[in-house]
Formats: structure tokens, sequence, C-alpha cells
């Protein structure tokens, strides 16, 4: 962590209607919010000292396939600032549960030795970890791409309403990394998707946070639902996994307020592994203690501070 736990919330203009990003746009709000993560000095040995030598892993959320996933332009903008910061492309991996659905996302597959590699959990000779990871009531194996593939992990999950979690953001993001996610839904999650968290290595290996709220489903996810997306235009970064998540649950409870939906608590669904995971010691949910920027991005690339709503 980087002092008090800050999140960058940075928008775009074009951003507002729903409209999707191109890679340039997700560059300038890269550029624009990993200035104001690590102070704005020394930017690429910031990123270097950020994650450790050795490949680094992206972890999308491709549950929608074209429709509402990673999207392949932030990936592609993301993939070029670490190269230029001096990983090899072949030292970046994009990954997934599976590879069928990095392809559906739009993702093109490559376990080859040459150029950034992209493949799934399922692919040949990955699969999953021999040794059971354990913290409190929960146990898993975690996938051989974050435990042997790469030396670090950001995490690039999707703003999204969940119907059983309430939200679907980084840390039930890493669901995708265990082998038996499905035996963790109950109570609203809690307390697994802060255990999973975590769990070494996923709690070790995960430095970095770059949420996509570009278009917000804030209601009947995770699935995908064209009638519950909202446009919000900005990505969401932070090096602290609980902190990024509390924002974003904050941005899917004004947006249901203002459809006339019920709240998440109101609707049986809170988010309660938010607490769980402050209590464990993970990070930041208490709003009040968060260090919050939001900063909108014209389409001239022109900066200025701005509101979360």
């Amino acid at each position: 962590m980087f002092g008090m736990s800050r999140v960058v919330v940075v928008k775009h203009a074009s951003g507002k209607s729903g409209e999707r990003l191109n890679a340039d746009q997700y560059r300038q709000l890269l550029m624009i919010g990993f200035s104001r993560l690590f102070g704005g000095k020394s930017l690429v040995d910031k990123i270097r000292n950020l994650l450790p030598e050795g490949a680094v892993g992206l972890k999308t959320n491709c549950l929608t396939g074209k429709f509402n996933s990673t999207p392949v332009p932030l990936i592609d903008a993301l993939t070029g600032i670490l190269e230029e910061a001096g990983w090899g492309s072949n030292d970046i991996v994009i990954w997934e549960r599976t590879s069928r659905e990095l392809k559906a996302a739009g993702f093109k597959l490559n376990a080859s030795g040459f150029g950034r590699r992209c493949f799934g959990t399922d692919a040949n000779n990955i699969g999953y970890g021999r040794r059971f990871h354990t913290f409190g009531d929960s146990s898993s194996l975690i996938s051989n791409i974050l435990e042997q593939a790469v030396a670090g992990n950001i995490n690039l999950p999707v703003l999204k309403d969940h119907s059983i979690a309430g939200l679907s953001g980084g840390m039930k993001n890493m669901f995708g990394a265990i082998n038996n996610p499905n035996k963790f839904h109950g109570n609203c999650c809690d307390p697994h998707v802060a255990e999973v968290s975590m769990m070494e290595p996923i709690r070790i290996k995960n430095r970095l946070t770059i949420m996509d709220a570009t278009r917000v489903q804030y209601h009947n996810g995770p699935g995908y639902d064209p009638a519950c997306i909202e446009g919000y235009g900005s990505i969401m970064i932070s090096t602290d996994p609980v902190a990024v998540d509390a924002v974003g649950y904050a941005v899917i409870e004004r947006l249901r307020k203002q459809k006339e939906l019920p709240s998440l608590e109101q609707a049986k669904r809170p988010a309660r592994y938010l607490r769980t995971a402050q209590e464990l010691g993970l990070g930041t949910a208490d709003m009040k203690s968060i260090d919050l920027q939001v900063i909108t991005v014209d389409d001239k690339g022109r900066s200025k501070p701005g509101d979360l709503f």
C-alpha cells in the first residue's frame, strides 16, 4: 500500500452515454490514474516497484462474452504500458477460468513462446495446483497460472451487480482463480469472497486492481442484461482490493437509487464480505477512510477534478 488506501476514479466524458472506449482512450485514463495513484513521479519505476520481476498476470472477467467483459482495448492499452515499462511481450499472461470465455470475449488465444500469452486454466498442461489453500472456512485449489506461471498479478474485473453477492468486483473476480467457487455462494458469499482473497498466492500476488466501470450493470447481474446497463465511463484503480470494491459498491447503490430500485441491503444481498475483508486486514471498506480521487478527462485528453456521482 502507499499510505492511506487510495482509489483513483478516472472518467472519460464520452463514456457517459455507454459508448465503448478505444485503446487510446483507455491509455489516457490509465496514465492519469497511475500518475494520481503513485504520486506522479517516475511512473515506470513505480510500476516496476509494484510488480515483482518475472511474468505478470492480467486476470480478466469474461463471463458475458463480448457483451460486458473486461474490454480488449483496456488490456491492449495496459499491456502497451507494461511493455514500455520493460516487460517482454511473452512475460504478459492474459488469463481467465477457461480459454473459451477469453475467446468469446474477443481475446486471441496464445500459449506459445512468442507474443503476449492468453489462455485459461483449462488449457493444456495448466490446471490447478495440487495443494489446497485454506483460510478460515474456505479451502481451494488455485490456478497454476497464478500459482506458478506469473510472479505478480493485476486484477481486471468489471463492475456489476451480483444476484447473490450483491457486488461483482475485484475480490469476487478471484473466484475465477479457484477450482470450487460453486461451494462459496451461501450467505451472500460471506465470508468466502474475503477468505479466498486472503489465500496465498492470491493475497501475495495480487498487486493492483483496475476495475472497468465504463458500462455498469446495476441490476440482474452478473449475467448480461442490456436493460440494466448505465454508462459511467470510468476505470477505478487501487492497490487496496477492498477499497476499490467499496467505491464500486457505492456507485452501484447510487445507480439503483436513481433507477428506483431497492438498495442491496433491502434486496437481501448486501456485500457483507467487504466488512469481513476489512476485519481480516485485507484492506479498507470504510468510505470515510479512503483517499478517493476522481478525475474527468474530456475528448481532447484534458483532465480536471470530478465527482463520483
